[in-house]
Parts: C-alpha cells; sequence; structure tokens
C-alpha cells in the first residue's frame, strides 16, 4: 500500500513538472498559450507577479469555488489541492528560469515550440491521470459543477476552459489595450491536448505495470472520497467512451 502510494505520488509530481514544461513552451513559443493559462498570462503581464505566482492565485480562487459549489459536499481529501497547486506554479517559474534560451526566430519555430508544447502538456496530463491521486483545480471545478448540476464532465470542462479564455481575452483588452497570449495556440491547444492523451490513454500500457503487485487491489488514495464517480468520468471523457468502474491493479 505504501509502496504504491509512493509511486502514485512521483508518477503525479513528474506529471505536474511535464505540464508545467508544456505552458512555459506555450509561452516561448507566443502564439497563445492553454486555456488554463490564459488568465494568469494576462495578468502576469499587468502586475508585478511570475506566471508561477498568478497561476498559484487562479488555481486557489478554481479551490474556493468548488467549496462554494460543493459546500457540505467538500471533503477533507481535497484540500490536497493547495500543495498541489503551489507546486505546479513553482515548477512553472522554475523552468521559466531556465528557458531564456529559447527565442524561437520564424514562424514555423513557433508554429513548430507550440505543437511540441501541446504534446508536453498532454504526456503530462496523462501521468496526473494516470497517477489517480488528485487533480488540478481546473479539473475540480468541472467535477464539481458536474456533480452539482447533474451536466456531464465533457460539457463541463469545455464550459470552464471557454470561460477562461473569455476572460483572459476581456482582462487582456482591459488591462493591456490589446489581446495578449489568446491566439491560434490556444485554439491549437484546446483541441490537440485532449486527443493526446486519449491516444496515450488508449495506446501507453507501460506505466500501469509500475502499479502491480501480486495479490492485492487497492481503489487509488484520493479518486474515491474525491468526488462520486468522478475518477470515472474523467477517464470516460480521455477515452471516448463509457467503462464500468475498475480498480488500478497493484
Amino acid at each position: 500500500m505504501k509502496q504504491n502510494i509512493l509511486n502514485q505520488s512521483v508518477m503525479f509530481i513528474v506529471g505536474l513538472f511535464i505540464m508545467a514544461a508544456g505552458v512555459v513552451f506555450s509561452v516561448k513559443a507566443d502564439l497563445g498559450v492553454s486555456p488554463i493559462s490564459c488568465v494568469p498570462y494576462v495578468f502576469s503581464l499587468t502586475f508585478p507577479l511570475t506566471l508561477g505566482q498568478t497561476t498559484i492565485i487562479l488555481n486557489v480562487l478554481l479551490i474556493f469555488l468548488q467549496m462554494l459549489l460543493l459546500r457540505k459536499r467538500y471533503r477533507i481529501f481535497q484540500l490536497v489541492q493547495f500543495p498541489v497547486v503551489f507546486l505546479f506554479g513553482f515548477f512553472i517559474d522554475l523552468i521559466m528560469k531556465y528557458s531564456d534560451w529559447i527565442i524561437p526566430a520564424t514562424y514555423f519555430e513557433q508554429a513548430a515550440l507550440c505543437l511540441l508544447s501541446c504534446v508536453v502538456l498532454g504526456i503530462g496530463v496523462f501521468f496526473e491521470v494516470k497517477a489517480a491521486l488528485t487533480y488540478l483545480p481546473g479539473e475540480g471545478l468541472a467535477m464539481a459543477l458536474t456533480q452539482t448540476f447533474g451536466v456531464e464532465f465533457g460539457k463541463t470542462k469545455i464550459g470552464t476552459d471557454s470561460s477562461l479564455v473569455v476572460i483572459g481575452i476581456a482582462s487582456s483588452l482591459y488591462f493591456l489595450g490589446a489581446l495578449e497570449g489568446i491566439r491560434e495556440g490556444t485554439v491549437v491547444a484546446a483541441l490537440l491536448v485532449g486527443y493526446i492523451v486519449r491516444f496515450l490513454h488508449t495506446r501507453f500500457f507501460l506505466l500501469a505495470q509500475w502499479f502491480k503487485v501480486r495479490k492485492k487491489k487497492i481503489t487509488p488514495l484520493f479518486c474515491k472520497p474525491f468526488y462520486p464517480s468522478s475518477s470515472l468520468r474523467l477517464r470516460e471523457h480521455i477515452s471516448g467512451r463509457k467503462k464500468r468502474p475498475e480498480h488500478i491493479d497493484m
């Protein structure tokens, strides 16, 4: 059990680092950041804060929104999202600090870096889902909306992402007087990352072997108390089809 939790934690942290790298690559490509990073990016240009710091602030607000929606149904296990978002913001700033040398000179290089950021972000999300510990507050908010209003996860996820893009556009126009950080790359990320995660989920089975032990099966640590059926709904959304509830082989 303890070894399994350790493996899941390592995988989740690795996934966070990879996702942070994907965010940084999208910033360096300068063709538009992913939907979840639109608002933090605009506010990092508006106020004397780093992208990692504004990412932390946004995600903390999303956690409080989950609390407002779920109220008494909000479980203490979900508080694990707080250290997760601080670690995620730290990783973003760390990678930004050592990526000054990444300066694409042509539009072709920008486009290539944008596509690379989508692939890297998709790999990070895949690790996060496979670890089955918890999820970033963006997904958590979508799950809270699903539980509160009975709307399927795929629709609430699209809704939250779209809302963040709209807020990013409005904030950019109001504070900066121009559209910053939201371009064709934002649309590409919104469309491509999900397909990459789905591809990895259906094709890549090696990581599953890491969790296998001989004689017992254990439900992932935080998935069961996190939201009823939330882990299953997210897996169904990623894989593109419904499955029976399943345990992860240990």
